[in-house]
């Protein structure tokens, strides 16, 4: 299924397993695709978490959701991702988040 994602230079459709990760920037999330693409929309981050219900994504922290099945390898502090993307990961939620990637991977 294709979202549709409004941003200041119109309409683009994506699809949601396609996007890496998104940063939040005060009002505004920055979605960042696979296929090197960024998109900046003036929403939430909490707005857009709507958009992932039903994919394998993750909150490492306050401003940032991961795509589990871009996730290349955990070390302390942070994950490393697809395209050279990087990701800090709380204290508290690196458990959540070994445990969310080992599901992600077993469900294909």
């Amino acid at each position: 299924m294709k979202y549709v994602f409004k941003n200041i230079r119109g309409l683009k459709k994506a699809k949601p397993e396609d996007v890496i990760k998104v940063e939040a920037d005060e009002n505004y999330s920055v979605f960042y695709f696979s296929n090197g693409r960024i998109i900046t929309l003036a929403k939430t981050l909490k707005e857009c978490e709507g958009i992932f219900e039903p994919y394998p994504f993750y909150r490492t922290h306050r401003s940032c959701i991961i795509n589990l099945n871009f996730c290349l390898e955990i070390q302390k502090k942070e994950v490393l991702l697809h395209n050279n993307l990087k990701a800090s990961v709380l204290r508290g939620r690196f458990n959540g988040l070994k445990n969310s990637i080992l599901i992600a991977k077993r469900m294909g």
